[in-house]
């Protein structure tokens, strides 16, 4: 069998597709070997043909109305152009490794869909980004989309930020926090990465140097044996690996399946710390526990294939419209999101999410009920 470089080699040459397919296949576990399954890592994209990715998307509708359409976004997808192959220089790191990867975007179903929903047109405009799932909104006209544009800022002004649950490769040391930061590039030679900085001057932000970062965050729950979390994130801008990197870099609980900025905190010495984002350890694939591992069925050598756990789980519009309603879109969760959940056994999620809608639709219910007796 080949070696999982020259696997990688061959992907990313774009070479015999069928055969990066069947050669992936080995990483199906031994017992799922015999039962002639696949583990559901190498089934994030099941879709045989562009038409059954179209009824797929179709059937994850999450909102139409008001001259919005909301799906739930699968993983890996992006809203434009074609599958992207990661850098063939040896020393990057390949960062996001989808098991039989389709060449498919939003941007090529979406005149089905809008013809299927009796819309005249779907204009991208807000939501989940390529290698995350959940809500992504579309205005039906231009001037629909202006005004989610605007919606999108008066629920910032209203510090109701988008929520994103993620699950984490650590347990974070507090159960929730506020975060009032910044983010910046730091370069070297020729490449750069993000960094979180505490302190920045007013004259950096406007040179948009630094770009700030609110995060209200709180621990929903623990998987078993405490290996792994499922925070709930509501942060200001997904920018700049927003999310991920404030996981790694202050929770010091990296997103599982974040193979860019897992490795930017190690553990030294039993002791976990922030390390050189240029350093060589930060190219390197993130140590995971093998208990976690083994929970998710897989070998070490099978790691690179997790993917980047992070799903957009709701999106507030503050007074959107002629009628100034505030509208929350919420996303459950998809494949791969919840077959993790399931094997880590996080306790009370379910109840969790109930809890939250319905506190959401209530405050919801009041303030539109404002709105109409003004």
């Amino acid at each position: 069998m080949k070696s999982a470089v020259a696997i990688l080699r061959i992907a990313r040459t774009g070479e015999f597709a069928a055969m990066y397919r069947a050669c992936y296949r080995g990483y199906c576990t031994a017992e799922q070997k015999n039962e002639k399954t696949v583990h559901p890592y190498c089934n994030i994209h099941p879709w045989k043909s562009e038409s059954e990715f179209a009824s797929s998307v179709l059937k994850n509708v999450l909102y139409n109305a008001d001259g919005i359409v909301a799906i739930n976004k699968p993983y890996g997808i992006p809203i434009k152009g074609s599958f992207r192959r990661e850098s063939s220089d040896p020393s990057i790191k390949s960062c996001h490794n989808i098991v039989g990867a389709v060449d498919y975007s939003l941007e090529t179903v979406l005149p089905y869909l809008a013809k299927q929903l009796d819309v005249p047109t779907l204009i991208p405009c807000t939501g989940s980004e390529r290698y995350m799932s959940g809500v992504y909104i579309f205005g039906t006209n231009p001037s629909v989309s202006n005004e989610v544009e605007f919606a999108q800022r008066r629920a910032m002004h209203m510090k109701k930020f988008n929520t994103y649950w993620v699950i984490t490769s650590r347990v974070p040391s507090t159960l929730k926090g506020q975060y009032h930061l910044g983010m910046q590039y730091v370069h070297s030679k020729d490449s750069k990465k993000p960094i979180i900085v505490t302190k920045w001057s007013n004259n950096d932000v406007k040179k948009r140097e630094v770009r700030i970062l609110n995060v209200n965050y709180k621990l929903i729950a623990n998987s078993t044996e405490n290996l792994s979390s499922l925070i709930e994130m509501s942060v200001s801008t997904k920018r700049w690996h927003s999310i991920r990197l404030f996981a790694a870099t202050m929770l010091y609980s990296p997103v599982l399946g974040d193979n860019y900025h897992g490795s930017r905190v190690q553990e030294v010495m039993g002791t976990w710390m922030k390390v050189d984002p240029f350093a060589e350890s930060c190219f390197e694939m993130p140590t995971m526990k093998k208990e976690l591992l083994e929970l998710l069925n897989l070998r070490r050598s099978q790691q690179e294939i997790i993917p980047c756990h992070t799903h957009l789980k709701s999106v507030f519009l503050g007074s959107y419209g002629r009628q100034r309603k505030d509208i929350l879109i919420e996303a459950p969760l998809m494949h791969p999101f919840d077959w993790t959940c399931k094997q880590l056994m996080f306790k009370n999620v379910q109840e969790e999410t109930d809890a939250a809608v319905a506190d959401e639709a209530e405050s919801l219910r009041d303030a539109n009920a404002h709105v109409t007796s003004v």
